[in-house]
């Protein structure tokens, strides 16, 4: 079972391994999972869901819930009905991105009205505590620049692996407290200074900045730093986004279409999703960009090649 199953993908693996599966999805994306053949249930991950679920498929061996758990609210609710679809030697594996990921890499953009929650794997052993589960692995992935996927199952019912206390301790390191999170702060305060500074150079050179992408911490980060339509000529997203057509929130720096990044060449282009720099600058090169990139996180910088 998948909690936010979208339109199915994670859990078609399983149903082209010969399992059954069984999707939650409240948006209309759960009807392009059933054309596919994913049984999925349209609506909200609440008790009259789970009680249809049992009814028709019994309870589950394996529940998932990927980048969906730090978006939910009543979140007690939450894990009671997981438990209450659980097997008894079931396990819950969750990913979210993680706490310590956001402050390393100084992701504030991440934050957000979606972002209820910012898990730690304390806090998280804590939350699965009061509803008797208990960590019994986790780990970290590199998702989203920085998630953790923690596996969970009734106390008692499988050994806990030593990745557990690992990742426990690191948490627990001098300097991770509180102090940290002060840290963390003046750090994204140096941020916004040094991204100014690099771009003050650019704009009175009379030089052009176009952004790439538009997701939704890329509101954050243009809110924040004051990236209006004096600095940014505009967004680009591909072909068919909805966004094309209108405005970044906050400011009147339009959304075009990405081709314009290819027939208006700018001199710059600064990644708005930065967190997959590495996956975004070389297609935007073998499509002909043959600018500079600008890098707003974690510290400001300009790539000339790459």
């Amino acid at each position: 079972m998948d909690i936010g199953s979208n339109d199915g993908t994670l859990l078609s693996n399983f149903h082209q391994g010969g399992h059954r599966v069984h999707g939650i999805e409240p948006t209309d994306m759960g009807y392009l999972a059933i054309e596919r053949g994913i049984k999925t249930s349209l609506g909200f991950f609440r008790r009259e869901i789970v009680q249809d679920v049992l009814a028709e498929d019994g309870p589950a061996k394996v529940i998932t819930a990927t980048n969906v758990f730090t978006h939910i609210e009543n979140i007690h609710d939450i894990v009671e009905n997981i438990v209450a679809l659980l097997v008894d030697d079931g396990v819950f594996i969750s990913e979210s991105h993680y706490l310590m990921s956001l402050l390393e890499t100084l992701q504030y953009d991440t934050i957000y009205h979606e972002h209820l929650r910012h898990y730690s794997v304390h806090s998280l052993q804590y939350l699965l505590d009061m509803h008797g589960l208990e960590i019994v692995h986790a780990k970290r992935i590199p998702t989203h620049r920085g998630s953790i996927r923690v596996y969970a199952a009734r106390k008692g019912a499988h050994p806990v692996q030593p990745t557990v206390e690992t990742i426990l301790g690191e948490e627990t390191q001098p300097g991770l407290d509180g102090s940290r999170v002060k840290i963390f702060q003046q750090d994204v305060v140096q941020s916004k200074l040094d991204l100014y500074k690099l771009l003050s150079g650019i704009r009175a050179a009379g030089e052009r900045i176009y952004a790439i992408g538009a997701p939704s911490r890329a509101s954050t980060l243009i809110n924040y730093v004051g990236l209006d339509d004096g600095i940014l000529d505009c967004v680009l997203e591909i072909k068919g986004s909805y966004k094309i057509g209108k405005y970044m929130p906050g400011t009147v720096v339009p959304v075009l279409d990405e081709s314009k990044l290819f027939s208006d060449q700018p001199d710059y282009a600064i990644l708005l999703s930065w967190h997959i720099t590495d996956e975004l600058m070389p297609k935007l090169r073998e499509n002909g960009f043959q600018g500079k990139f600008i890098i707003p996180l974690p510290q400001p910088h300009i790539v000339e090649d790459n």
